[in-house]
């Protein structure tokens, strides 16, 4: 055990990626168990509905996370390096996918889809988000250089309600019809809508994200946790209510305000992270910090591998013993928890075997650094001699 690295570790930031895996697991689960082809007008579908509604906090309190963690980062020597692990993970877990589709039947495995699977991010099919936060990466030092020469707070207040301006009230104000009265009477059964901001530059709603965790880094808030816990309760039920209400009489219907750049995850993942960060955790048990650290450290590849685990708990056992979202509904608990708990492992046995490619990987970077030296330093001699 590390006690020095344990010492200045944050446990709430361990918390929050649990929290940000279980809710992807969870909102997998409406996907996997027929929740999108349900009506919604009946008591368990609006139980469900909020449920889900909550779940969409996944993916934006990983973002806010890297703004957090990484708001201090600096284009130096060994800053690429940094997502050395990312990417074996990553290409280890394709690898894995790639397998088991093919052991089902579901993919053609072949020299050429084993490269193309893992260079274009279909091998592994949760991978889309190693595909974005590559080019977050990247752009992070130069977004920190930005962020760090604002010259006070009201500059930074400007920059991230600009961000927000651009990228997430967009799906506030451009799904509705404020010209139609018998729109709103029965909105499930019209899916036109009216624009009234511009909406050109939401795809870059991870870099809204990204500041918003550099801004409460810096800044965090007065607001006690009681008050914000009351506004998550609220904003949960709140959307979630007007999520049921949208698509009463209809199939759940994903639009712009439920997805990552929506207004509801923005809001609810703001308030989810603002709650966590603000817990006094620091004199915890340290065997208990230490399991938040590890189940921490494995949340990549758990996030990654839980499609292997979905495919079979939905597929080959929950979706076949019963008939329908109903039926399954009530076993939501039990498939987060095993694919969790599988993806959990997994990824522990992944993490193993990139941690033992990273060790060779540096061990030969050496070996090469001490030839090259050792040539440089004998040159001089032969040419003397």
């Amino acid at each position: 055990m590390n006690l020095e690295k344990l010492k200045v570790r944050n446990p709430n930031m361990d918390i929050l990626r649990i929290i940000a895996v279980l809710c992807v697991i969870g909102i997998h689960f409406f996907y996997h168990s027929g929740y999108y082809y349900t009506t919604n007008d009946n008591a368990v579908m609006y139980f469900a509905t909020v449920l889900r509604t909550l779940c969409s906090v996944c993916v934006p309190l990983f973002m806010i996370l890297s703004g957090f963690l990484l708001c201090n980062k600096t284009l130096k020597k060994g800053y690429y390096s940094g997502i050395r692990k990312t990417i074996i993970v990553y290409i280890l877990v394709a690898i894995a996918c790639m397998i088991y589709k093919s052991i089902v039947g579901s993919y053609t495995l072949t020299p050429l889809t084993f490269f193309t699977g893992i260079l274009d991010f279909t091998g592994a099919n949760y991978s889309w988000y190693i595909e974005m936060y590559i080019g977050l990466f990247l752009l992070v030092p130069f977004l920190n250089i930005i962020y760090k020469n604002l010259d006070s707070r009201k500059q930074k207040n400007i920059l991230l309600i600009t961000l927000i301006a651009i990228t997430i009230l967009p799906s506030l104000f451009n799904e509705f019809r404020f010209d139609s009265l018998e729109w709103w009477a029965n909105p499930a059964s019209n899916t036109e809508t009216q624009k009234l901001i511009p909406s050109w530059w939401v795809g870059i709603y991870p870099i809204t994200y990204y500041f918003t965790g550099c801004y409460i880094r810096e800044y965090g808030t007065k607001i006690k946790n009681i008050y914000l816990i009351i506004a998550l309760v609220v904003a949960v039920f709140g959307f979630g209510t007007f999520n049921f209400y949208r698509c009463y009489g209809m199939p759940f219907s994903t639009s712009n305000y439920v997805y990552w750049y929506g207004i509801e995850p923005y809001v609810m993942s703001v308030l989810i992270f603002l709650i966590i960060s603000k817990l006094k955790l620091e004199n915890i048990n340290v065997k208990t910090k230490f399991v938040l650290w590890k189940i921490s450290d494995l949340v990549l590849g758990t996030y990654l591998l839980s499609f292997i685990f979905d495919a079979i708990y939905y597929y080959e056992f929950l979706n076949k013993n019963t008939t329908d979202f109903y039926a399954r509904f009530p076993f939501m608990p039990l498939m987060i928890l095993c694919v969790f708990v599988s993806a959990l492992i997994s990824s522990g046995i992944i993490n193993l075997i990139a941690a033992g490619i990273e060790f060779c990987y540096k061990k030969i970077c050496n070996l090469c650094k001490e030839k090259f030296s050792k040539k440089h330093i004998d040159e001089p001699k032969q040419f003397k001699h």
